[in-house]
């Protein structure tokens, strides 16, 4: 018997016992009899691994986004993000672009579905990447509540020279998550030349995730701007009455 895997799925299945609780460090340690640094370990190492969630330092912990992905299950322990599966891949044959949908878990944007087209000329998109540096993150972000961002900035700090060049003060973050928010869509086109458009899907007035096209800018022309933006606004609100109605 490998005691300390025993202790890890220990650990897992009471966050499971009821996943819409933030169990602190305290209450884990004492409800499974352990030592607290004991403890405090494992959980620090099934978080960077993304099974345990942890975004706020006054926050406790619950199960994170690989638990969801391992059972093809949901995340978010709110909404049903399989209901959005049959509308992204409709976006995607609508545009004939790439198409992803995302959240925030750990600092890390995190792919929840992609749907790809067989464009030879493509843009591939990493499971993980810095929340800074993915606009689907930044979507996110902006529509967190101040408290909740102000929590985001002190444990994951301002965005590197990499993750968002433009960006080098706490007030240039501030302001150009303002301004993010106030769009009804997020146009960025990044050094590589790829074009990205990017909306928010809340549900009942909270950011649950972001929906994406991401493209080579040779193709983004001006109507292609205007069809992806108009498909992208239309299969959000698709995706957000599942959601919401679920």
């Amino acid at each position: 018997m490998i005691q300390v895997i025993h202790r890890a799925l220990n650990i897992l299945e009471l966050l499971a016992q009821e996943p819409q609780k933030e169990f602190f460090l305290a209450e884990i340690a004492e409800s499974l009899n352990l030592n607290k640094a004991t403890c405090a370990n494992i959980i620090k190492t099934l978080t960077e691994r993304g099974y345990i969630e942890h975004e706020e330092q006054r926050k406790g912990y619950k199960l994170g986004h690989m638990v969801y992905k391992l059972t093809n299950s949901t995340y978010n322990n709110l909404c049903d993000f399989s209901l959005a599966k049959e509308p992204v891949n409709r976006l995607r044959d609508a545009i004939n672009e790439n198409v992803i949908l995302s959240i925030i878990s750990n600092g890390k944007r995190v792919l929840l579905h992609e749907a790809e087209t067989g464009h030879e000329l493509s843009v591939k998109t990493t499971y993980e990447e810095a929340a800074y540096k993915a606009s689907t993150g930044r979507v996110i972000l902006a529509h967190y509540p101040p408290r909740q961002l102000d929590g985001f900035i002190a444990k994951y700090g301002l965005p590197t020279a990499n993750e968002w060049p433009e960006i080098k003060t706490r007030e240039e973050l501030i302001r150009e998550l303002e301004n993010i928010r106030r769009n009804p869509c997020y146009i960025y086109i990044n050094s590589k030349h790829v074009a990205s458009v990017t909306v928010p899907l809340l549900v009942q007035g909270k950011i649950v995730a972001a929906l994406g096209v991401y493209l080579p800018n040779i193709r983004f022309s001006e109507s292609e701007r205007e069809k992806i933006i108009k498909e992208l606004a239309k299969t959000a609100q698709d995706i957000q009455n599942r959601i919401g109605q679920a």
